[in-house]
């Protein structure tokens, strides 16, 4: 039952990231979407995955969209 929980707000997450017109907030939802996602492999099983899920998109992905959204900030784009 909480894998199906965890994965019914992780899909809310995505149409949210996908439907908000700010781009910060965008950014931020899919970072939750990401988490949300690496909680649900933690629960099936996939520890190891659930790692890199984490380390990869949470982590690495959701940075690297706030690093670009602010250097475009800066040049007045």
């Amino acid at each position: 039952m909480l894998d199906i929980a965890v994965l019914m707000a992780a899909v809310a997450a995505a149409i949210a990231a996908v439907e908000f017109k700010k781009l910060p907030h965008a950014i931020l939802a899919f970072a939750v979407m990401s988490i949300l996602v690496a909680a649900a492999f933690y629960v099936a099983g996939a520890r190891l995955l659930a790692v890199f899920q984490l380390a990869i998109y949470a982590g690495a992905v959701s940075i690297l969209m706030l690093a670009a959204l602010h250097a475009g900030e800066e040049r007045g784009e």
